[in-house]
């Protein structure tokens, strides 16, 4: 059984399997520290979105794995509610994909109790966590290489590839002031970026105003914690994007490109459509890292006929920025599907190409969720709507979490149209413990 992260249009059956696999990657899970077991659980949660959204994106012959709580009360009347919607977008023209549902401590290990009629094993990464299903150390360790921001450092500048000042260092020798750091630091400045391995959405990356911050971030980990500092680029002359590629033994396309969106320094969703493009150049140097990932073995296993997905994670200069300054500059690879892959694949199935496209993960009571729910019924996308907005949901995660004082679900939406008329909307017909996060969404693309 072949097993990776195929893109989403491949031809063959598959069964699609993900439920929070980045900490497993390079962590026992049995052996986490605090911190780190409170950020998988967390990524475990978010991931409930995910599975939900590909209930659009799965053939009706793939297999669809799912949290049991999908298809139990509460959760799965409202589970129905949104395969009812996207069947409104079209987005289920010969009904949904086989769906069966598993518990979240034990869903590999059910996964691969069940039947297995599909072609291949798609997952959202090769893992520690479902080598159930996958069962190649040299497909992890593959993974566990490409997908490390420190494997990056090291190997990317001797590639050509145009990557941020970095120092690949420890946290010992952090705390003791190490020659090589006092000499980084003595030449870029703080603040700096600090990076480790671990989790996605940024759980992993800091920024440090101070060595004392460093060490209290780095307190759980023990002194030979791999580690490395990174030039901070200024927001004043750069912007952040990423971008998914389709990458073959023998060929490498680009399927998407998206402006990451931040809200209080933590990433929430991305920008698309119109106004969100490449270069030339800026392709040109994208397909180089697309390149680099094949060189270090990506799709070694792979038929010439099957892709595997690859994020990247990239800065382009800024209109305003002194044009001496490296038009691109790459961050980091995720050689998995990627978060912003959801929403560009529900905006290239829904064909929008000439509206911006506002993609973002927000909050919702439990005891709101009912309203939440009729208000995306009631503003859902159409082609043929003559709204300044519309909004098209990707999903919910059935696990609430006490937050903030609240029960609260974790939701998923894409804004198509006139982002502020929708915020305009949101505060006229939700409560404000509703979206909380979107008013606080700037979408600027400059």
């Amino acid at each position: 059984m072949k097993a990776g992260p195929f893109v989403p249009d491949t031809a063959d059956s598959m069964r699609i399997s993900m439920a929070g696999d980045d900490c497993s990657l390079h962590f026992d899970l049995n052996k986490l520290t605090p911190k780190q077991q409170a950020d998988h659980l967390a990524n475990q949660v978010l991931t409930g979105m995910l599975q939900l959204a590909l209930m659009y994106i799965a053939k009706p012959d793939d297999e669809v794995n799912l949290y049991q709580q999908f298809d139990q009360s509460p959760w799965r009347d409202a589970f129905d509610r949104y395969l009812s919607m996207f069947a409104r977008m079209d987005l289920l023209p010969n009904g949904p994909a086989q769906m069966r549902f598993h518990p979240v401590d034990q869903y590999y290990k059910s996964v691969a109790q069940g039947p297995l009629t599909q072609s291949l094993e798609c997952l959202y990464m090769t893992s520690g966590s479902n080598k159930v299903l996958h069962q190649s150390e040299a497909a992890l360790a593959v993974s566990q290489d490409l997908n490390s921001k420190i494997h990056f450092a090291e190997h990317a500048p001797a590639a050509g590839l145009p990557v941020p000042a970095t120092l690949v260092t420890n946290k010992a020798a952090l705390a003791e002031d190490a020659e090589e750091v006092s000499t980084f630091l003595g030449k870029y400045k703080l603040p700096l970026m600090l990076k480790t391995l671990g989790l996605a959405g940024a759980r992993n990356v800091t920024v440090i105003n101070s060595i004392d911050e460093a060490s209290d971030y780095l307190s759980e980990y023990p002194d030979d914690a791999p580690l490395i500092l990174q030039q901070r680029l200024s927001s004043n002359d750069y912007v952040e994007m990423t971008v998914d590629l389709s990458v073959t033994p023998d060929d490498i396309k680009i399927t998407n490109v998206r402006k990451i969106l931040f809200a209080e320094g933590l990433w929430v969703g991305n920008l698309l459509g119109a106004g969100v493009a490449l270069t030339q150049a800026q392709e040109t140097a994208l397909l180089e890292v697309g390149e680099y990932a094949r060189d270090h073995l990506f799709v070694d296993l792979l038929d010439a006929d099957q892709a595997y997905n690859l994020g990247i994670d990239y800065f382009i200069r800024a209109p305003q920025a002194d044009n001496t300054l490296p038009p691109v500059i790459i961050t980091e690879i995720n050689a998995r599907w990627t978060g912003g892959l959801f929403p560009a694949e529900l905006v290239r199935r829904l064909g929008i190409r000439d509206q911006s496209v506002v993609a973002f993960i927000d909050l919702c009571p439990v005891a709101e969720f009912e309203t939440y729910l009729n208000f995306l019924e009631a503003n859902l996308y159409s082609a043929s709507g003559d709204s300044s907005w519309s909004i098209a949901p990707m999903g919910f995660s059935p696990l609430p979490q006490d937050l903030e004082g609240f029960s609260q679900l974790y939701v998923w939406q894409i804004v198509i149209g006139d982002f502020e008329a929708f915020k305009a909307s949101r505060y006229a017909q939700l409560d404000s413990a509703v979206l909380p996060t979107a008013p606080i969404i700037s979408i600027d693309i400059t």
